[in-house]
């Protein structure tokens, strides 16, 4: 089994992720822990690619994460299951919100070591308006057309756990 898992900030890709890992029994990787350093410092692209192409050579696997430039395609080519948590503003909002208490002054486990949680006004920004613009939703969904046997779009949280019962 092969699952990539995309979709909006806060809208829990990392819990799904580590779920459906655990259920499978399959590695799991994170694609904030390829991106970021500790620090929040980004890696370079050359390693951060080089990074995901290791981990896809594994049989079987879960990616989660956006991050076009880290071999999406081939991420999303190579899926047997492609999930995309579309949800609404309000449920990502209050899903960072969330977390954030959950994780405030500790590193949670879907980001790399030294990289403490935070939220700061930019990013707030970014799950509130940034990642809602029309451009980014009709790129996301357009996934979903080119690859529409594999591919399940999930609006609510109710959406998804309907779904995730009908799975082995």
């Amino acid at each position: 089994m092969k699952i990539a898992i995309l979709g909006n900030s806060g809208s829990g890709k990392s819990t799904l992720a580590k779920r459906l890992a655990h259920r499978y029994g399959v590695p799991l990787l994170y694609l904030d822990t390829v991106n970021f350093e500790s620090g929040w410092r980004e890696r370079s692209a050359e390693e951060k690619v080089r990074t995901v192409a290791r981990f896809m050579e594994n049989s079987e696997w879960v990616i989660e994460g956006n991050y076009e430039k880290l071999l999406l395609e081939k991420r999303l080519g190579s899926a047997d299951m492609v999930l995309i948590l579309a949800f609404s503003r309000r449920v990502c909002v209050s899903g960072a919100l969330k977390r954030w208490f959950r994780h405030r002054g500790t590193v949670r486990e879907s980001m790399s070591d030294g990289c403490v949680e935070r939220l700061d006004p930019e990013f707030l920004r970014w799950v509130a308006f940034g990642q809602f613009s029309s451009g980014r939703e009709a790129r996301i969904l357009s996934i979903a057309e080119r690859y529409p046997e594999k591919t399940h779009v999930f609006r609510t949280r109710r959406e998804l756990e309907r779904f995730l019962k009908t799975i082995p």
